[in-house]
């Protein structure tokens, strides 16, 4: 992971200038776009500066986090806007399948281990780090499928740091409208 030298002017161009035909997602802290960096596939999440506590919060998990059911964060820069660099995931996202929003359903076999790579995931952060990291916004869109069709858990924005063993935790709601966190 590295910050990226020559930032802004190195990614834009990348991105063909944050050309529109080169999103391939929308949050709710911005947009993502393909790229390729250093000859890799790469998504960049395109952050406005009033999204710094997501960014910082994003940073911190997966700099200090790696599996092979998380996201992996390539880089990052800020330079007029926060920039999350990540690898790119061939397939899009669980919900895309699902929805049949421009992708092929899953077959029952591909569901079942999507399901079990994102349980992976999500217990590695939730009981095996210390400190012991919380996702809270767990969804189907934040679930990337990458090109051999195992899942991998992204969008750490919303993570809240926890004290390991905890027996409990407090939280204020938090995440897309309507969801529940489980903790």
């Amino acid at each position: 992971m590295y910050c990226i030298k020559r930032g802004l002017s190195h990614i834009a161009k990348a991105t063909d200038g944050f050309s529109a035909a080169n999103i391939i997602g929308r949050g709710g802290f911005g947009s993502v776009y393909y790229a390729e960096l250093r000859n890799e596939k790469a998504a960049i999440k395109k952050m406005d500066m009033q999204a710094s506590k997501e960014f910082l919060a994003e940073l911190k998990v997966l700099t200090h986090v790696h599996h092979l059911n998380l996201v992996r964060l390539i880089g990052y820069c800020v330079e007029g806007s926060l920039f999350l660099v990540y690898e790119y995931s061939e397939n899009g996202n669980l919900s895309q399948h699902l929805r049949g929003t421009g992708k092929d359903p899953l077959s029952w076999a591909a569901r079942v281990q999507i399901a079990l790579d994102s349980a992976r995931g999500l217990e590695y952060i939730h009981e095996h780090t210390v400190p012991v990291y919380i996702h809270r916004d767990v969804k189907s869109a934040n679930i990337l499928i990458d090109k051999n069709f195992r899942g991998k858990v992204a969008d750490f924005g919303l993570t809240k740091l926890t004290e390991y063993g905890s027996s409990s935790l407090q939280t204020r709601l938090v995440g897309t409208f309507g969801y529940m966190p489980p903790e």
